[in-house]
């Protein structure tokens, strides 16, 4: 596993980063741009490289996330490198398909902040035809 450089500092005088956001990544760099922008100000975002060949990497690490290579291939595999890498008193798990949006683990964390929970798990329920992407 190798990471990039590219940590974000917490603004002066404002908090530390609290929350990591790993992304498992594999050929996503189409996606990128809309799921890093809808990381939560003051999140990280992880992005682990899991043997992207449209250059994910590089595209997650322009737009400001660190990035993780893992080149051990399966979902597992790069959740595992992303989970040791992350640093944040909370660290949260998402498709970086752009099937799910980051910032709707917020209400998550709330409530694990909150004392209301240990861990909190979501899934994916339709709502209709055509709820989900087709990818």
């Amino acid at each position: 596993m190798t990471t990039s450089p590219s940590s974000p500092e917490p603004p002066p005088g404002g908090p530390a980063l609290s929350v990591d956001v790993v992304l498992p990544c594999l050929d996503e760099a189409a996606a990128l741009p809309w799921v890093l922008r809808r990381i939560p100000p003051g999140w990280r975002a992880i992005v682990v490289d899991n043997g992207s060949t449209d250059g994910s990497g590089g595209v997650a690490r322009e737009l400001g996330a660190t990035v993780v290579r893992e080149t051990r291939r399966g979902f597992g595999a790069a959740c595992h490198a992303g989970l040791t890498a992350a640093t944040a008193e909370f660290v949260c798990f998402c498709d970086c398909d752009a099937s799910l949006d980051p910032a709707d683990a917020v209400p998550f964390v709330d409530e694990i902040r909150a004392g209301a929970a240990d861990l909190v798990l979501g899934r994916r329920r339709p709502r209709g035809r055509g709820a989900w992407p087709p990818h």
